[in-house]
């Protein structure tokens, strides 16, 4: 029995080594993060977009984008991909992007009491490619309460 799970262990071990290998000689998905356009702004709140792009040479799935206030007064940050059917915003729906493909970020600022800008945003895209979790971040200044003809 020792010598079955002493196999056992020793198969999985290689296949893991093996995994790693295919990955690295065959490459893995890169998500990066794209220019940012603010899109409109008014007295607490900010709606910007930000470009995601797949850097890589194989597949990968953006499986979910959160983000969250750094600096500026407090409130909340809403993350939606455009062109999709959320049930509310802040819903990210899960996409595939292949090398070289790109999907938008709608993101949503909403100061809680008053307060003008700037606000610096992170944005945390969680990334399954060949690896199992990857997070990518990134942090945004976004301007609250300056007219976009001013921008």
């Amino acid at each position: 029995m020792r010598g079955l799970l002493g196999l056992t262990g020793l198969a999985g071990a290689a296949a893991t080594a093996g995994w790693f290998v295919l990955a690295r000689v065959q490459g893995d998905s890169e998500i990066g993060f794209g220019p940012c356009t603010v899109m409109g702004t008014a007295e607490g709140s900010v709606h910007a977009e930000v470009e995601l792009i797949n850097r890589g040479r194989e597949a990968g799935v953006i499986r979910k984008v959160l983000g969250d206030l750094v600096d500026g007064p407090p409130g909340r940050v809403l993350v939606t991909r455009k062109e999709s059917q959320p049930p509310q915003r802040g819903w990210w729906v899960s996409n595939i992007l292949k090398p070289g493909e790109t999907c938008i970020a709608e993101i949503d600022v909403e100061l809680v009491g008053p307060g003008s800008g700037p606000v610096i945003i992170a944005l945390d895209a969680h990334e399954i490619g060949r690896r199992l979790l990857v997070h990518r971040r990134t942090r945004l200044t976004l301007p609250i309460g300056v007219p976009t003809a001013n921008l």
